[in-house]
């Protein structure tokens, strides 16, 4: 016990008596007075089998308070009383030094008793190693909450904690904004561009819209008689008297009960360009990703008018966990107008990529629509990133967490990406909701289309 460190010796009393049924003779012997305390706490609040977490806050209380009167009584300094026939010059005397070096060795260094109790936190390269290195390991720096502007609203959502197994209640904010107008033009150069494949698109979905009306038999009232029914109805009379009044039809309006939300990586990321591909020499080389990306909106909106689904765009950004940019693009009471059309043109690249907090966001937006089919759309370029995440593990996890808690809302959650290089991390993150990767980002615009077709049929 007494070669025990000054600073592990409370650890070390608090051990003896609360899990080996009392301190060893040592430590009476070495500290009777702070061995009498600890175990007058110990048996007034935690040894009785009814002690509660409050009684063990309090015993918490107690001991912090032990500790710091301890430490504060041992910060008064020893005095040493220099022999009578020394001179106050004399200060470089050997006698001196020895003195000097006396009077340290007795004196403690003051340390605050708060320490102790943080050394579980304690970020010191003695402690285990950590396993991320290079761009694994993320600055986990704090960014201010921005002020939110005029017509902005701000929601918080819940971060699946990795570590500690549970979610951190509260932990990201959401800022729901509107998009800034753009240039109507990039949409109309876009259907110009495409306007033979947005044909066959329009043509193809189309033929997925159900007819008007059909007809429903065996219903209790209706415009007509059901031939067979009433047959049945005479025979069953007949026979035993106990006929079925269900000798109607009726024809009934049927539409697609299907409402989807596209969700936007608007990162930084998206900002890359693209060169000429080999077997498309007709696309313009030095395109960035976002615009491939926007220009498959555009493809897709056409297609869903056709359809007539209800759907939502929408795109996302961060700068840390209290801010999530969530911009709508289109919701789903609006319709596909010129001033969609301007936002469309206006989604440009910005910031991070939080996308655990962004698909929780639009999964309660999607969740308050009333249809059989909701599907989430994820188009992202590549793996989740934010500054303060911590490491990438932890974005990965809290994203698979939040794909996971759509699915169990009745959410169908998809992605869509085209980073090849990472297809294992890929796996692992959306494997359990379904993904695809193009490795030709040129092709999105026509490839997606078929994808939400495929989905919904």
């Amino acid at each position: 016990m007494m070669e025990l460190p000054a600073a592990l010796v409370p650890f070390e009393l608090l051990f003896q008596i609360t899990m080996l049924g009392g301190a060893r003779l040592d430590a009476r012997q070495a500290y009777p007075q702070v061995v009498s305390e600890l175990e007058t706490i110990v048996s007034e609040t935690l040894s009785n089998e009814a002690a509660t977490v409050a009684d063990t806050l309090i015993a918490t209380i107690r001991v912090y308070d032990l500790f710091k009167s301890v430490i504060a009584a041992d910060d008064s300094v020893q005095q040493v009383e220099a022999p009578e026939d020394q001179t106050e010059g004399n200060d470089d005397s050997p006698l001196t030094e020895r003195m000097k070096q006396q009077q340290s060795q007795q004196m403690p260094q003051r340390r605050d008793a708060r320490e102790l109790f943080n050394a579980w936190n304690d970020p010191s390269p003695e402690g285990d190693p950590d396993e991320l290195t290079g761009a694994e390991a993320w600055s986990e720096a704090e960014t201010p909450e921005h002020t939110l502007a005029e017509g902005e609203v701000a929601y918080n959502y819940d971060e699946w904690d990795r570590e500690l197994t549970d979610h951190r209640l509260g932990w990201c904010r959401v800022i729901e904004k509107r998009v800034k107008h753009g240039d109507r033009s990039f949409v109309e150069q876009t259907k110009e561009r495409h306007k033979g494949v947005i044909s066959s698109i329009r043509h193809q979905f189309q033929l997925m819209k159900p007819e008007n009306l059909t007809r429903v038999a065996n219903e209790v009232d209706g415009e007509e008689f059901d031939l067979n029914a009433v047959i049945d109805y005479v025979i069953d009379r007949r026979a035993d008297g106990q006929q079925s009044d269900r000798i109607y039809t009726k024809r009934l309006r049927r539409r697609r009960d299907v409402a989807v939300s596209f969700l936007l990586d608007q990162s930084s990321s998206t900002a890359r360009t693209i060169g000429r591909h080999p077997l498309q020499p007709y696309t313009r080389p030095g395109r960035r990703i976002i615009e491939i990306e926007k220009e498959g909106l555009v493809l897709m909106s056409e297609a869903l008018e056709a359809v007539g689904d209800v759907y939502s765009i929408n795109g996302f950004t961060s700068e840390g966990r209290r801010n999530v940019k969530f911009y709508v693009v289109k919701d789903f009471n609006e319709k596909y107008n010129d001033e969609i059309k301007q936002r469309i043109g206006g989604i440009n690249y910005q910031n991070n990529t939080r996308l655990g907090a962004a698909i929780r966001h639009a999964s309660a937006k999607l969740a308050k629509q009333d249809a059989r089919t909701r599907l989430l759309i994820v188009l992202s370029d590549g793996r989740p990133y934010d500054h303060d995440y911590g490491d990438a593990r932890y974005a990965r996890e809290d994203t698979r967490e939040a794909l996971r808690q759509a699915k169990n809302e009745g959410i169908t959650p998809f992605c869509i990406t085209i980073d090849r290089e990472s297809e294992a991390e890929l796996k692992d993150l959306y494997g359990e909701v379904g993904y695809t990767i193009i490795d030709d980002v040129l092709s999105l615009p026509e490839r997606l289309p078929g994808i939400y077709r495929r989905l919904t049929t």
